[in-house]
């Protein structure tokens, strides 16, 4: 049963956007220890919710690298639900 697909155009799109975040989201797994550059990529990416991210380490306290690439992860998820549904609406409302 094949799924229902609003717009192809914005399924490639969050479909590419998803991808590139995956791969971002990697890089810093697979990174030397020396590089501490290696997240910038994941951290644009998943805006805002890395901001968010700042806000939860300092207010509740947590340092730890698990809860922030997690977090990370679900931003980029919501991101890409975000971007879908977006480009899915001005495409319905454009053509």
């Amino acid at each position: 049963m094949p799924i229902a697909v609003r717009s192809r155009f914005a399924f490639w799109i969050a479909g590419l956007y998803l991808v590139l975040g995956l791969a971002a989201w990697t890089l810093p797994l697979i990174a030397k220890p020396g590089e501490s550059l290696a997240g910038v990529y994941i951290a644009m990416l998943a805006l805002p919710w890395s901001t968010v991210l700042t806000w939860l380490t300092d207010g509740l306290g947590i340092d730890s690298m698990v809860f922030s690439f997690l977090f990370l992860l679900v931003g980029l998820f919501l991101n890409t639900a975000i971007l879908y549904y977006g480009i899915a609406w001005l495409t319905g409302r454009i053509f």
